[in-house]
């Protein structure tokens, strides 16, 4: 199944699921969350472009498709730790509270990683549809959740393959 095939038929829905879980956390912990977030984009992109070209790299000099998830998994564990240590710290200079900011972040950027590697939509849209849930552990759950999904997903060759 070719890559663009594989996003879904929705394209909008996940930005809006994204909007609406960024909205509500926003509504709920004040502005200060959202300051945060927008602090945070910058290591985001930073990490997303560090992750992707360190695992091409991988592919590259893999001779044994087994090597290549091996060597993938704890890249990706490690882009995620220091994503997440980068939104304390964008949190933290912004003054919002770190219980929300913190998995919230994290499950954007897992997202963001996701699709920019032609995952599937629906695990996705799942998980952005948990953080919306009024529950104060529901980003952290959808974030954990995403992230064994990202796990999973991203240690496949043909996540890191050029189109």
């Amino acid at each position: 199944m070719a890559r663009a095939d594989r996003r879904g038929r929705f394209p909008g829905l996940l930005h809006l699921l994204a909007a609406a879980a960024v909205g509500w956390a926003v509504h709920r912990h004040g502005p200060a969350l959202g300051v945060a977030l927008a602090l945070a984009v910058a290591p985001a992109h930073l990490a997303a472009a560090a992750f992707a070209a360190r695992a091409r790299r991988g592919l590259a000099g893999s001779r044994v498709l087994e090597d290549f998830a091996a060597g993938v998994r704890p890249l990706l564990l490690l882009t995620a730790a220091g994503f997440t240590a980068a939104a304390a710290g964008a949190a933290t200079l912004a003054a919002a509270p770190l219980a929300p900011a913190v998995p919230l972040a994290a499950l954007l950027f897992v997202t963001r990683l996701l699709l920019a590697h032609g995952a599937h939509r629906a695990p996705v849209a799942a998980a952005l549809a948990v953080a919306l849930v009024p529950v104060p552990a529901a980003p952290l759950a959808a974030a954990a959740g995403l992230l064994v999904h990202a796990v999973f997903a991203l240690s496949r060759a043909s996540a890191h393959a050029r189109p």
